[in-house]
This record gives structure tokens, sequence and C-alpha cells, in this order.
């Protein structure tokens, strides 16, 4: 495997998706990252919970696939001077790494245990500006509840209609709601839970733009596309609140003024 990129592409590349590397696991191979050299460069990281790939622009000459050590690799690419970086990694998983006048030597392992990744499957894809997405998430995942004897409730449950997406999150003490209304209807009637961990990294990646990102429902996970990074991450399964039952249909929002002292003698 041999490809040439930019370093700065190589970073950005390396802090998103190694935000998903498993930091200690029993499967040695997911405490790496993923790196696939074909028609351009990805970048993998896959916690068995939460995995994000990202695409980068790379003169690719001699395709392949490995695992390289996710912390010595960065550490080396982040020290390296700007500019073009050539990776070469042989038959053996011996990886060079060169920039400049700087050269590095390091160790891979073979890409054939990496687990697979989650498939979403084909499903329509429904687009919202990234910065209406993170206002939602950014909006709801503080009232996220951390008792696990109600995994359900760990997550933010959506809810999608022709003309609104909807964001809800409960503790038991609190609950947020936050509504998105596309101008175009998204053409679906969808419901499901995304666990407050994977919505974390999704928030991190989205910008305050508004360029489209996508998400897309599968049976148990659902995928994000945000810019050059993908994110898969399983789905909550149980019933969550009827919040419609705790919000009276009348309400739409208290506003309390708090005077100065001597405005209320």
């Amino acid at each position: 495997m041999r490809f040439t990129c930019e370093k700065n592409m190589l970073v950005t590349g390396l802090n998103i998706a190694g935000r998903t590397v498993a930091q200690k696991s029993s499967l040695s191979v997911i405490e790496g990252i993923l790196c696939k050299a074909g028609q351009g460069l990805s970048l993998t990281g896959y916690n068995m919970e939460t995995a994000i790939t990202y695409e980068i622009d790379a003169d690719v000459s001699d395709m392949g696939q490995c695992i390289l050590p996710a912390k010595l690799f960065g550490d080396i690419i982040r020290r390296l001077p700007e500019g073009p970086v050539t990776v070469v990694v042989d038959e053996n998983y011996k990886v060079s790494i060169r920039a400049g006048y700087a050269s590095f030597t390091i160790s891979a392992e073979s890409a054939e245990d990496y687990p697979e990744l989650p498939d979403v499957g084909d499903g329509r894809e429904i687009y919202i500006p990234q910065n209406k997405l993170k206002e939602l998430i950014s909006g709801t995942i503080f009232a996220v509840s951390e008792n696990q004897g109600r995994p359900i409730h760990t997550g933010v449950k959506f809810e999608v209609t022709n003309d609104a997406i909807t964001a809800v999150a409960v503790d038991g003490f609190r609950l947020a709601r936050r509504t998105f209304h596309p101008e175009e209807g998204t053409g679906r009637e969808l419901n499901f839970v995304v666990p407050a961990a994977g919505l974390k990294e999704v928030e991190k990646i989205l910008t305050d733009v508004e360029d489209n990102a996508a998400f897309t429902l599968g049976t148990k996970h659902i995928l994000f596309q945000v810019g050059n990074a993908t994110l898969v991450c399983r789905l909550l399964e149980g019933e969550f609140l009827d919040w419609r039952r705790v919000v009276p249909s009348w309400w739409q929002m208290l506003v309390i003024w708090r005077l100065p002292w001597s405005a209320s003698v």
C-alpha cells in the first residue's frame, strides 16, 4: 500500500476517526485505526458501539488496507513538517512515513480480523442543515438520563414527520425538546432513539454552517453523514416516555422577568 496526501488533511482525519477507536479491548485490532487506500484514503475508528470513517483525498499508487497503531501514528503525523506525507506499507506490514526531511518506520497489522461495520441498508436519506442538527442535539442532550436502569432514556428520541424533525430528551427531572421545520417536506414518518454517546460525537463533527448533513435509518443502526465524515451507531430499544402526556398541549413558553429589588417595593 502506498499513498500521498497533505499533512493537515491526515491530521484532521485522525482527530475525527480516532475519537471512536477502542481504548482497551479483548479484540486488539479495534485499538488501532483501519486505513484503506483505494480511490482515496479512508480512516476508521470503531469501538463496537460507534464507528467513524473519514474520507481523505489522496494520491494512491498502490491500493491496500492495514491497521495502524492509532496513538503512535497520530503522534508522528502531528510532528511532521507541513506539506505532503507519503506512507508506504510493505507485505510484512512495515510502515514507512516520509515528509520533507523527516522519516519514520513503524509496524502495522493485517486488517483481516477487523470487524465489519454495521450496515444500515439502502434507506432514504433525510437532509438537514448542519447548524440546525447541531441545535437539535445541543438543545436536548444535556437532559439525557445517566440511569442505566432505564437505558432507553440515555439517548435522545427523534420524531420525524413530513414537516418537522423533533428531538426530545428526559432524565426524570427535566425534559428538553427542540424542533426544526424543513423548507421541503421529508416525506417520512420515523421514530427512533440515538444513544447520547453517539450524538456527542456527531455534535463535535458538525459545524455552524448551512451545508446539509444527512442521516439514514437502518433496522438497528443509524448513519450520519457530515462532510467527509460518516458516523454509524446502534439505536436504543425500548419504550420512551410519552412526553406529550407530560407537556400540556397549551404549553408554549414560560418567561420569567426578574425585576430589580427597588422596582418590587
